[in-house]
């Protein structure tokens, strides 16, 4: 099967979901995956901003809730992050647990 560019298979995808979820020497695994929702994507990957790129991280709240940031990333690989400008650090995302995919089909 020919997949779509930067697809994995399935094999693949599941085994290395496996993998971060089996570990226990890292405080963050408990958190399985991050819902974000399509109108925040496409509210900064629809206009012009001059991003080439995304770039994510992890981080922790001051109250312990994990959280998956996005910024944009400029043609040399740069994060662009300058709020005069409108280049934002974006917190779209709401960790599972919590709103987890119900058919759970990353489980073998």
């Amino acid at each position: 099967m020919d997949l779509p560019k930067h697809a994995v298979t399935l094999d693949q995808a599941q085994t290395w979901i496996a993998n971060w979820q089996g570990r226990k020497d890292i405080p963050g695994a408990s958190i399985k995956a991050n819902l974000i929702p399509a109108q925040d994507v496409n509210d900064i990957f629809m206009k012009d901003t001059g991003f080439t790129e995304y770039r994510g991280y992890n981080a922790i709240t001051d109250e312990g809730e994990f959280k998956f940031l996005l910024v944009g990333v400029d043609a040399s690989g740069n994060d662009m992050v300058d709020y005069a400008k409108g280049y934002y650090v974006y917190d779209m995302t709401t960790p599972c647990p919590s709103v987890c995919s119900l058919n759970r089909w990353w489980e073998r």
